[in-house]
C-alpha cells in the first residue's frame, strides 16, 4: 500500500535525497528538519527545512500522479495562483514547492473569513478563464476531462461498476441502481443546459476549501494547493465543494445569505458568458452534476487500491454518486 511505502524510512531518504539534488542549483540547503503531516492512500507530503525557508516535497499515488505536471502548468499560466514550483518529476508524481504559508483555516475562525473568500475567489474564477484557452496544455498533463460533453456516459459507468458490487462492498442496492437510472434523463439535460452556457471549460479544483488555500497576509498572495481532484469541465461545479465547506464550517446552511455572496462574487467574471441570473441556475446545476465528478475523483484516488481503503474512508465514491438525487 502507499502510504507503507510512502510512510518508510527508504522512501523518505529517497525523497530527501531528490530534494536536495533539486535545490542545489538554486543555492539551498536542507537543514535536517523535516515532518511528514499528510499520509494517505492517494498522496503523501513532507515538509523539509532549508536555510533559506520551508519546502514540501509531494508523491501522489497513480490514480492522480498528473498532479505534479498539473502544478507545473499552472505555475507558468497563472503563476499567482499557486506556490513557486522549484522541480516536478512528472512520471512519478513528485513535486516540490515553496512553503506559501498557513492554511487558511488556521489563521482565523469561519466567521472571520467572509471578506477574505469574496475576494479569494474571484482571483480564482479569473484564473479558470485564462485557463480555459489553455485545454491541451491541461489535458496533456493527464488531467482527466470531466465535462458536461463527457458527463452523461461517466455517470452511466459508475453506475454500472457499483451496481455489480454487493452494499457491503461499496456497491448498490437494486432500489438505488433504478433510482439512479430513472434520474438520468434529467441529469443529461443538466448536461445538456451547461454545455450550451457559453461559460466554457476549465480547470475545476474539485476540492477549493479553507484547508487547500495558504495565507500570506493578503489575498493577492494566497495560494491554492492540493490539485489532486482536478479536472477539466465546467468550472462552476467547483462551487459544489466550496459552498458545501464553507457552510459546514461556518454552522449554517448553503442558502445562507454570506455563502451566497461568496457564489455571487465567484460568478461576476462570468458574466461575459451569460446572464447573472442564468448563471445562478447554472450554478444549481453544475452542483448537482458535480455530485458524479466528486465520485469519479475518488474513483481516480482509490485506483489500485484493495477494497478495504474504499470501506475505510465509508465508500464515497457511492456517497458521493447518490448525492445526485439530493442536491
Amino acid at each position: 500500500m502507499p502510504v507503507d511505502l510512502w510512510s518508510s524510512d527508504a522512501f523518505v531518504h529517497e525523497a530527501r535525497d531528490w530534494v536536495t539534488e533539486q535545490v542545489r542549483p538554486l543555492g539551498l540547503t536542507l537543514t535536517g528538519e523535516w515532518e511528514q503531516p499528510h499520509c494517505r492512500p492517494w498522496s503523501s507530503a513532507i515538509r523539509f527545512e532549508t536555510d533559506a525557508g520551508r519546502l514540501w516535497f509531494k508523491v501522489n499515488g497513480p490514480g492522480i500522479r498528473f498532479e505534479a505536471a498539473l502544478v507545473d502548468v499552472l505555475a507558468g499560466i497563472v503563476p499567482d495562483l499557486v506556490p513557486p514550483v522549484l522541480a516536478a518529476d512528472h512520471g512519478r508524481g513528485w513535486s516540490l514547492t515553496r512553503d506559501a504559508g498557513p492554511v487558511m483555516r488556521s489563521v482565523a475562525p469561519p466567521e472571520e473569513l467572509w471578506d477574505w473568500w469574496e475576494a479569494l475567489i474571484v482571483r480564482y474564477a479569473e484564473a479558470q478563464l485564462v485557463l480555459a484557452d489553455h485545454r491541451p496544455a491541461v489535458l496533456e498533463t493527464g488531467v482527466p476531462e470531466v465535462s458536461p460533453a463527457t458527463l452523461p456516459d461517466q455517470a452511466r459507468g459508475v453506475i454500472a461498476d457499483l451496481a455489480g458490487r454487493h452494499p457491503d462492498d461499496g456497491g448498490l442496492t437494486h432500489a438505488e441502481v433504478s433510482s439512479l437510472e430513472d434520474l438520468l434523463p434529467e441529469y443529461d439535460a443538466w448536461c445538456a443546459a451547461l454545455a450550451g452556457s457559453g461559460v466554457p471549460d476549465s480547470v475545476q479544483h474539485d476540492d477549493l476549501h479553507s484547508s487547500n488555500i495558504c495565507w500570506n497576509g493578503s489575498v493577492q498572495n494566497a495560494r491554492v494547493i492540493d490539485w489532486g481532484d482536478t479536472s477539466f469541465g465546467c468550472p462552476l461545479a467547483t462551487m459544489l465543494c466550496t459552498m458545501n465547506s464553507i457552510a459546514f464550517h461556518a454552522r449554517c446552511e448553503v442558502d445562507d445569505p454570506r455563502v451566497l455572496r461568496v457564489r455571487d462574487a465567484y460568478l461576476e467574471p462570468f458574466t461575459s458568458s451569460a446572464s447573472r441570473a442564468d448563471l445562478v441556475e447554472y450554478v444549481r446545476l453544475a452542483r448537482r452534476t458535480g455530485a458524479v465528478t466528486r465520485a469519479l475523483s475518488y474513483q481516480h484516488a482509490f485506483l489500485g487500491e484493495p477494497r478495504s481503503t474504499e470501506a475505510e474512508e465509508d465508500w464515497p465514491v457511492r456517497g458521493w454518486l447518490l448525492e445526485t438525487r439530493e442536491l
